[in-house]
C-alpha cells in the first residue's frame, strides 16, 4: 500500500511538471497538446502539427549543415592588379646529357669490363639514366651487369654529369637552383621551394624534417619586364614550367629545346590564394590542401597536387607489376617502403605505359579504376604558354651554347581568391529561422527547456 501509495504521488507530479513545462514554453502549438477540455481529435492534429514541423526542421537544417560541410567556400576575381604580387614562373630542366663520360670510364675500368661488356655498359648506363615511362621498353633487357634495381639511382648520381649553368634575373633578387630527382631523372629546379625534398642527398639521410625553403622571385608591375635567363646549358634540354610550390610530373606539358640555340619564352600567369578566414575551415570543406598538409602521403614531407599524383601512380606501377621505377623514394614514412623494379619490373611498366591508353602516365583505366583522392593545393600559381609554334619562332642560333630566357608576357589583370561565402554564423541564422518559422521557437526556447529539465527538475 505505501509502494503504491508513492507511486501515484510520483506520477501525479511528474504530469503536472511536464503540463507546466509544455504550457509555458514559448514554442507554438506544444501547449494545445496538454490544454483541458480538447478532444482527442484534435491532440493529434495538434501533435500532427508539431511533429510535421520538426520534420522540416529537422530535414532543412541537415541540408545547411551538409552544404556547411561541403561547399562553404566560394572563388571570386579580383582585378586589381596593382594591390598584388605575381609570383614569377618556375621551372624545372633536365639535361639529356646525363652522364659524365669521364667517370663512366673510370667505373668501367674499376669494374674490369672487357671491350664488348664496355660497349653494352655503356649504351646500357646512358638510356637508363633518360629513361621514363614512355621509354622503359628502350632498355636493352640482355645483360644485368649484376646490378640490382635499387643500386640503380646510386649508381646514375655517382656517374651524373655536373649540370650548372648561370642564372640570373635582372633584378636584384637571386633564383634559387636545386639538384632534385623528377620521373625525367635527374635535373634541376629553379625557383622551387620544395624541389629539396626530391633531392638525393635529402633521401639518402633518411629525412623528414621542413628545411629552410628559398623565398620565390615575385614581381609587380612597377618593375617592368623581368626575364630570368639560363646561360651555357652545353645540351639540348627540356623544360617543365609550374609554380614554385609545385614540382614537375611527366603527365604535364614539357617542351624539348635544341643545343647551340638561344630561346625566349613567354608566359602567362593566373594564382589562386586562400583568404585568412578559409584556412580556418577543415580540408573536406575548402576542397584544397596547403603544403604543411601532408599526411595523406607517404614518401614526402610537404604536399602538392603533382607529389600527390606522383604518389598515386608509384600505387598504380606497385599494383599493376609489383615494383616501382628508381627514380621515386625507395623508403617512406614509418619504414615503409616498395620494391624497386629490375629489368623485367620495368619492362612490365613500359608495356603498360605504351599501350595507347597511357594509363600510367594519365592515372586514368577502364581496367583498373584510379582514385588519387588528390586535392589541388589552396594557393597555386599556374603559367601557361599560348603557341609553341611562337617558341620556335623566338629560338635562333646561338655561338655561346643553349641558352634559355623566360618571363611573363604581360602582368595578370586577374586573381582568383577562395573564401568563406557560409560561415558557422550563417549555419546559426538559418538554423534559428527555421526553428521560428516551423515552430515558433528562438534560443530562450531552448533555454527554457533546460531550465525545465535541470534546475526546476531536482528542485
Amino acid at each position: 500500500m505505501i509502494r503504491d501509495s508513492l507511486f501515484r504521488r510520483l506520477v501525479k507530479r511528474s504530469k503536472r511538471f511536464v503540463v507546466n513545462l509544455l504550457t509555458t514554453t514559448s514554442a507554438h502549438g506544444i501547449g494545445h497538446v496538454v490544454q483541458e477540455g480538447l478532444h482527442f481529435i484534435e491532440r493529434i492534429i495538434w501533435l500532427s502539427c508539431i511533429f510535421i514541423g520538426v520534420y522540416g526542421m529537422v530535414a532543412l537544417s541537415q541540408r545547411i549543415w551538409n552544404r556547411f560541410q561541403t561547399s562553404p567556400t566560394v572563388i571570386s576575381m579580383d582585378r586589381n592588379m596593382y594591390f598584388w604580387n605575381t609570383s614569377f614562373p618556375s621551372l624545372t630542366i633536365c639535361s639529356h646529357r646525363r652522364i659524365d663520360e669521364d667517370k663512366l670510364a673510370d667505373y668501367i675500368r674499376m669494374r674490369g669490363f672487357d671491350e664488348d661488356d664496355a660497349e653494352q655498359f655503356r649504351e646500357f648506363i646512358v638510356l637508363l639514366a633518360n629513361v621514363t615511362y614512355t621509354t622503359f621498353l628502350d632498355l636493352p633487357m640482355y645483360k644485368t651487369f649484376g646490378i640490382a634495381g635499387y643500386e640503380y639511382m646510386e649508381l646514375l648520381y655517382n656517374l651524373s654529369w655536373s649540370f650548372q649553368p648561370q642564372v640570373n634575373s635582372g633584378t636584384a633578387s637571386v633564383l634559387s637552383v636545386q639538384p632534385t630527382i623528377t620521373e625525367l631523372g635527374l635535373c634541376l629546379a629553379v625557383n622551387s621551394r620544395i624541389a629539396v625534398y626530391n633531392s638525393y642527398e635529402y633521401w639518402q639521410s633518411r629525412r623528414w624534417e621542413r628545411v629552410h625553403e628559398p623565398a620565390p622571385l615575385v614581381v609587380h608591375p612597377l618593375d617592368g619586364e623581368v626575364y630570368g635567363q639560363l646561360i651555357k646549358l652545353e645540351s639540348s634540354y627540356e623544360v617543365f614550367f609550374h609554380g614554385s610550390m609545385e614540382v614537375a610530373e611527366i603527365s604535364k606539358r614539357q617542351y624539348s629545346f635544341q643545343e647551340s640555340y638561344y630561346t625566349t619564352v613567354e608566359l602567362l600567369a593566373l594564382e589562386i590564394l586562400t583568404s585568412s578566414n578559409a584556412r580556418e575551415l577543415s580540408i573536406s570543406q575548402r576542397q584544397c590542401r596547403f603544403t604543411h598538409e601532408d599526411e595523406m602521403l607517404l614518401f614526402s614531407p610537404v604536399y602538392s597536387y603533382n607529389l600527390c599524383r606522383i604518389e598515386c601512380r608509384m600505387k598504380f606501377a606497385f599494383k599493376l607489376c609489383g615494383c616501382v621505377p628508381h627514380f621515386y623514394r625507395p623508403v617512406g614514412k614509418g619504414n615503409f617502403r616498395y620494391r624497386i623494379c629490375d629489368f623485367e619490373g620495368l619492362r612490365c611498366l613500359g608495356q603498360r605505359a605504351g599501350k595507347g591508353t597511357h594509363e600510367m602516365i594519365t592515372l586514368r583505366s577502364k581496367k583498373n579504376p584510379i582514385d588519387c583522392n588528390c586535392l589541388p593545393n589552396c594557393d597555386d600559381s599556374n603559367f601557361f604558354i599560348q603557341a609553341y609554334v611562337r617558341i620556335c619562332r623566338r629560338s635562333r642560333e646561338w655561338f655561346l651554347g643553349a641558352n634559355l630566357q623566360w618571363g611573363l608576357t604581360d602582368y595578370p589583370k586577374m586573381q582568383l581568391n577562395r573564401d568563406i561565402i557560409f560561415g558557422l554564423s550563417d549555419v546559426f541564422v538559418y538554423i534559428g529561422g527555421l526553428g521560428g518559422f516551423f515552430l515558433g521557437c528562438s534560443l530562450i526556447t531552448f533555454a527554457e527547456f533546460v531550465f525545465f529539465l535541470t534546475w526546476r527538475l531536482f528542485k
